[in-house]
């Protein structure tokens, strides 16, 4: 029996525990893997020190949380056999991750100057960040640092070509 080379493979998470009584599996997964793992069909999970193939069933995957995942495999009909894979990494193939290029969103707008349309001039955005599907502007306004939340809404004006983002920042966000 031929058996898959781990330096083939990339670990994409763990099983962190069974769901239910007919042998699904929380899948805790590194968030980067997220898009391989939606595609793939098939994981490797490490067996007594093998990696061992499983195909999901047909619509055996739903997501739980933000970074896991209930994953339901043919063949794995009881919570009995499931339990022995709680613990046990899990692999793709390398060639199946799917890199993600970063999403422009979050850098599309640094050193970007941030306009608000009541106070005119706020300051060089320095850094943007995604929490949790909310984008958030940090700006040095005043020298203290300014989280401003990014929403569409706001938007007023944006001008590539002066590197300037106009918003209309709601009252009780800045003080002044």
């Amino acid at each position: 029996m031929e058996t898959i080379p781990k330096t083939d493979c990339e670990k994409i998470g763990f099983f962190k525990k069974t769901h239910g009584v007919f042998g699904d599996l929380v899948l805790e997964y590194v968030p980067e893997y997220e898009i391989s793992i939606e595609e793939a069909n098939r994981f490797f999970v490490e067996l007594e020190g093998l990696l061992v193939p499983f195909f999901l069933k047909e619509e055996g995957f739903r997501y739980k949380t933000a970074n896991s995942a209930i994953v339901t495999f043919d063949g794995v009909e009881s919570e009995k056999y499931a339990k022995r894979m709680v613990g046990s990494s899990v692999y793709l193939f390398q060639e199946e991750i799917i890199r993600e290029e970063e999403e422009s969103s979050n850098t599309q707008f640094l050193n970007y100057l941030l306009l608000d349309e009541q106070r005119g001039e706020i300051g060089r955005i320095e850094q943007m960040d995604d929490y949790s599907g909310n984008l958030v502007l940090t700006v040095n306004y005043h020298g203290q640092e300014l989280l401003v939340p990014f929403n569409e809404d706001f938007v007023v004006k944006i001008d590539d070509t002066a590197k300037t983002l106009k918003l209309n920042i709601p009252d009780g966000l800045i003080e002044d």
